[in-house]
């Protein structure tokens, strides 16, 4: 059974109500084995706070995880964890710390098989002193085998994808170089075969500004720097077309024909995505060793404790990561050992029967 770890994000936010609402359905202990890291007495108090029907195991080690029951590592033992519902407070990001840290721990010891991490909030959290750089970078950071992480924002069939995520908007034209772009398609062609299990996906590249290619408006980014290395991206493989305008090719639905579509920065894809699919989205990081995805939802402190969190996000995340355990999972079955590459070779009067090991271009 897939075992999939639940950091308790900010115990202030609508974290836990997340949690036990996304986990009251019991199909999903039937698809894996939840396994909450936090702590027991503030669960407990979020639970009755919203009447939640959810029950769970308390654990202190992952050796002791059991199938069919929501499992809880308690990560505080008998610690009890101050509780101030709908303020950001620095314990808060203490305790969330803490119990992501755990589950990366275990994740890192093939004790789990996923992370599907609670929302917290990055100003509460002093990572030696440090402005914390959220979840998937802290992630990619202790885990990530040198690996880069790449943000996405899926929801069926809608897989938009991000090159940059937190620069301001007149940073972005500096900030994208021909080989951060050629990274982020490989990575997300890559993902979308081997995550989503798309054998041959098409990818849409957004451009950076607004209009291109109406009535023969051309932009110097787009010129000097999107098309060239979009051409050479495509005759390397990489399935990718474009630049599109993103007002048009989201305005007439033509991002239904592609697989994914690479947005230059976070608002111009996340409007887009937001509008679709309104709170049923999931923020998924491709790109890592690790299978990381989290709901869409904020700490949103004006709803905590009010039990009105739309729990719908959470519960997709982690049916998104029940299947990409799954594809990779094939996919790396699939390619472990492939077959050797046969032809024939001609260098006197006989022919002779040449094996060689299988390139990507054959694996592929």
């Amino acid at each position: 059974m897939i075992k999939i770890g639940i950091p308790q994000g900010d115990i202030n936010g609508v974290g836990y109500e997340l949690i036990l609402r996304a986990l009251e359905n019991p199909e999903i202990l039937d698809m894996c084995t939840p396994v909450i890291y936090g702590s027991p007495k503030v669960a407990t108090y979020h639970r009755k706070n919203i009447n939640s029907q959810t029950s769970f195991v308390v654990r202190n080690t992952p050796q002791e995880l059991e199938d069919g029951c929501v499992n809880m590592i308690n990560c505080f033992g008998e610690t009890d964890l101050k509780i101030e519902i709908g303020q950001p407070t620095e314990d808060a990001g203490k305790a969330a710390l803490i119990a992501l840290g755990k589950s990366i721990e275990d994740i890192a010891n093939n004790n789990i098989d996923a992370l599907v991490t609670a929302p917290l909030n990055n100003n509460t959290i002093k990572n030696n002193e440090r402005i914390f750089p959220g979840q998937p970078q802290f992630v990619e950071q202790k885990i990530g085998n040198g690996q880069k992480a790449l943000a996405m924002m899926v929801y069926e069939n809608l897989r938009i994808a991000f090159v940059t995520v937190n620069n301001a908007l007149n940073q972005v034209p500096t900030h994208i170089t021909k080989e951060l772009l050629a990274e982020k398609l490989e990575t997300l062609a890559k993902t979308l075969k081997r995550d989503f299990n798309i054998n041959n996906p098409r990818i849409a590249v957004l451009a950076i500004n607004p209009n291109y290619g109406n009535d023969g408006i051309v932009y110097k980014e787009e010129e000097e720097l999107l098309i060239p290395t979009i051409k050479e991206e495509f005759e390397k493989g990489v399935p990718c077309f474009g630049p599109y305008a993103a007002d048009r090719i989201f305005g007439t639905s033509e991002y239904k024909k592609f697989d994914a579509i690479l947005a230059m920065y976070y608002d111009q894809g996340a409007a887009p995505f937001r509008s679709i699919t309104y709170n049923d989205g999931v923020l998924y990081t491709a790109g890592l060793p690790v299978v990381l995805a989290a709901p869409i939802n904020g700490t949103d402190y004006e709803l905590a404790g009010k039990d009105m969190a739309d729990e719908s996000s959470m519960r997709h995340a982690i049916y998104t990561v029940i299947d990409v355990v799954r594809n990779r999972r094939r996919y790396d079955e699939s390619y472990a050992h492939p077959l050797k590459r046969q032809y024939y070779e001609k260098r006197d009067d006989s022919d002779k029967l040449k094996l060689d090991q299988p390139t990507e271009e054959d694996n592929a």
